[in-house]
């Protein structure tokens, strides 16, 4: 009796890396082809699964080629699904046949160079070129429209960044499953698998007593630590005196205060500003020329005295310039 799959050996990892590798490209190549991503899902797992039988006997160079060749080849992919739709800038992709949809995809989602391309679809140099310029996209005139082919190839790489977790969660999944040869169910415990567990003794009217009972002995030591059963004044005089080293609480002091003088305004400490014109000698300050006469005005005093004692007549000089 032939071993199932699930009983197989581990897949190796040259094997798990190389699904990893080519699995987002593929969903993206499944979902566009098709125009649907459930439906494209379903291809990709087919494929996948197909491959991992096929893979232990191939060299790992023709990998790529068998993969993508068992992708194109799902029924799922030959023909457009009944819900297909290219919206926004994956509208282009709407007009071109499956077969001609195809040969463009392998090149922008599936990265793959012309060579390559032509051997997955099983068609020559020439019959691939015809099949690629009859899915390009053209414009109004009915030729290659090149802005419109960037377009599209933006569009593909950026949807092929930006695949949402979720989706990288069922892709991963369905590797998985492949690798394991065996659908893998949802990890989800079943109601009747889960470990029963005994409702716990209603403990909780003891709880409540003994927490009544504690908060009621803390109430009763703060009331006697506040003195409520012994008087304030007498609790120093419970302690011993006779025992060396402990002494009588002293009593507290006295505490005397005064209420402050009000408080009085500061005595001016700047001199009046007295005018110029109030000061004695304001004329004389104000007149540079008296300023000098009267800082001299000793000196000018003097000989004002000397000179004329020296030009005064004496009386010996009158009597002599009389006789003359």
């Amino acid at each position: 009796m032939a071993p199932s799959d699930s009983a197989a050996p581990l897949p190796p990892a040259a094997l798990a890396a190389f699904l990893r590798g080519c699995e987002r490209r593929g969903a993206v190549f499944a979902e566009l082809q098709c125009g649907d991503a459930e439906r494209g899902d379903v291809a990709l797992a087919a494929a996948l699964r197909a491959f991992r039988g096929k893979a232990a006997t191939l060299p790992m160079v023709d990998w790529p080629a068998r993969f993508w060749s068992l992708l194109v080849a799902t029924p799922q992919l030959r023909a457009d699904g009944p819900q297909a739709r290219w919206p926004g800038a994956f509208a282009a992709l709407a007009r071109p046949a499956p077969a001609d949809r195809a040969a463009l995809l392998l090149r922008l989602a599936g990265g793959l160079q012309e060579a390559e391309a032509a051997g997955v679809l099983g068609l020559d140099s020439g019959a691939y070129r015809d099949a690629l310029a009859r899915a390009c996209p053209r414009d109004t005139l009915g030729h290659p429209d090149a802005a419109a082919w960037r377009l599209l190839a933006d569009a593909i790489q950026q949807h092929l960044r930006e695949l949402p977790a979720d989706r990288l969660a069922k892709l991963a999944r369905l590797r998985e499953e492949a690798l394991a040869g065996a659908r893998i169910a949802a990890a989800v415990v079943p109601p009747a698998t889960a470990p029963s567990v005994s409702p716990a003794p209603r403990r909780w009217p003891w709880i409540l007593l003994a927490a009544g009972v504690l908060l009621a002995a803390v109430a009763a030591g703060l009331w006697w630590w506040r003195g409520a059963g012994l008087p304030s004044s007498t609790m120093p005089q419970a302690l011993p005196t006779d025992e060396p080293g402990v002494s009588v609480l002293p009593p507290d002091p006295v505490i005397a205060s005064i209420e402050l003088p009000p408080p009085e305004a500061p005595a001016a400490r700047a001199q009046p500003v007295t005018s110029p014109e109030a000061h004695p000698d304001f004329l004389l300050l104000v007149d540079a020329e008296d300023e000098a006469y009267a800082r001299e005005a000793d000196f000018l005093a003097w000989y004002v005295a000397g000179a004329g004692a020296a030009s005064a007549p004496t009386a010996e000089t009158g009597d002599a310039d009389a006789a003359r």
